[in-house]
């Protein structure tokens, strides 16, 4: 049953793809099926575990490779995720069997290494660039508002929804804080959520800088001018529903960066967001300080939940650096400790509530420092067209791109990228590696002339 429901998309996006190019079935079928159906509905099929979206990532990956193979250039960061998924395997096939490493090598494919290649592939070459982010910002309006019930109600339409497919309890547990529920949607967990409105909140942003809502059919029942703020609304609704504190602090980390594309003079405004950065980091280490690590983790003793939360994240840093240091250059690979029905490295500290502390557990220095390299190289270069690009539009997106970069880069410190989150930022990552300017881009595209006097562009 399970299996049967998960396979859907695939054959729906067999079936498209007999009858439109691969970016249309990107548009119109990947992007809404990663944000609205919950990834953590898996079936395990000869030891890997497939979601809804694996075969599809398969699909338009073969294609989009077939396609455009001739206009790939290697690049510095497609070697790192290739040593990336290399790290993931070798660190299990060392403490393992064979086949566990297999498996691990399935997973960060499936979670990294194919929405990094589908990025990299499929939006920049085929113009892709507006109809994507459209599709993504709108799916999350959509989430957003259908999230107020579950923040007034404590119930979640998508998870009972996957609670009724798998016939039994989908062990994601229902979040409150300041005595309301924090939505989770479609994703696994509320700060998962609140990461990946965050990304569309900052892709919105461009989106209603180009005015490219005006001409939506989707939203043709609002007035021109009032579509854009119609979904930026429904995006931020679910961002603050999610009521995480970590991607609140990065999107507005984000937005702050996000915002030097749109003012008239970049490097005035490129100064006053550095300083602005500097000035929130500073007091938002000081106010962590005072509230999460002057304060001892133990359950039920001192402080409210919200700050045990925060010392249970500050208490994560001195016990597992040193059994990091233990695992060495390639790590302990697949957590194997039980611990009250949780599996992971440490008995008690089974959630490892930090992307950077679970990478070094399971694929050590090695694994670590590509992870860290991937996310400097991604921010670097999206820097670099930010600072060299001369359409508005471009320098827009470029700003926003970055700020989105930095935003995951920030909330990675606060939770384990888990699924659709590692989806959406390595696809993010691979967008990265592909942007060029939009007039270059229409000039590729652009029909070749026909006919016996067709002009011809002649080199001398």
């Amino acid at each position: 049953m399970v299996l049967a429901v998960l396979l859907i998309p695939a054959l729906v996006a067999m079936a498209m793809l007999n009858s439109m190019p691969a970016h249309r079935v990107l548009v119109k079928l990947l992007a809404p099926c990663l944000m609205l159906i919950p990834l953590y509905m898996t079936a395990k099929v000869g030891g890997f575990h497939l979601d809804a979206l694996t075969l599809v990532f398969i699909l338009l990956c073969a294609v989009g490779v077939v396609r455009w193979r001739h206009t790939l250039k290697f690049t510095f960061v497609d070697g790192l995720i290739l040593l990336y998924a290399f790290s993931a395997f070798y660190a299990d096939a060392r403490q393992r069997e064979l086949n566990v490493a297999i498996y691990a090598l399935g997973q960060n494919l499936n979670a990294c290494a194919l929405p990094y290649l589908l990025g990299r592939i499929l939006i920049e070459q085929t113009g892709s660039r507006k109809e994507f982010a459209k599709s993504l910002a709108l799916c999350l309006a959509f989430v957003g508002v259908v999230s107020l019930y579950e923040y007034r109600m404590e119930f979640n339409p998508f998870d009972q929804m996957v609670g009724r497919i798998i016939g039994g309890p989908t062990g994601m547990d229902l979040q409150l804080r300041w005595g309301r529920a924090r939505i989770a949607g479609p994703f696994t967990g509320a700060i998962q959520a609140g990461m990946v409105f965050s990304i569309g909140l900052l892709l919105q942003l461009w989106l209603t800088g180009t005015k490219s809502w005006e001409d939506s059919k989707a939203l043709r029942f609002f007035r021109a001018d009032r579509r854009a703020k119609a979904v930026t609304a429904g995006v931020a609704l679910g961002l603050f529903l999610t009521q995480s504190r970590g991607p609140w602090l990065g999107c507005a980390f984000g937005l702050i960066v996000a915002s030097t594309g749109f003012a008239r003079n970049r490097k005035r405004a490129a100064t006053f967001a550095v300083a602005g950065l500097v000035i929130a980091l500073v007091v938002a280490g000081i106010a962590l300080k005072k509230y999460a690590f002057d304060q001892a983790y133990t359950y039920g003793a001192g402080g409210d939940q919200d700050q045990q939360n925060a010392a249970y994240r500050a208490d994560m840093i001195p016990i597992y650096l040193p059994l990091i240091a233990q695992g060495g250059l390639w790590g302990w690979g697949t957590p194997t400790v039980v611990f009250r029905g949780e599996v992971g490295y440490v008995a008690g500290l089974t959630s490892i509530d930090n992307e950077y502390l679970r990478v070094g557990m399971a694929q050590g220095y090695f694994g670590a420092a590509v992870f860290v390299l991937i996310l400097i190289a991604s921010i670097y270069r999206a820097a670099r067209f930010w600072a060299t690009f001369r359409n508005r539009h471009d320098i827009m997106f470029a700003s926003c791109v970055l700020g989105a970069l930095l935003a995951v880069s920030f909330s990675a410190a606060t939770v384990a990228l888990m699924a659709p989150v590692s989806q959406l930022a390595f696809l993010l990552i691979g967008w990265t590696q592909s942007l060029r300017p939009t007039d270059s881009q229409e000039a590729a595209l652009a029909p070749a002339a026909q006919g016996p006097f067709a002009f011809k562009r002649v080199f001398a």
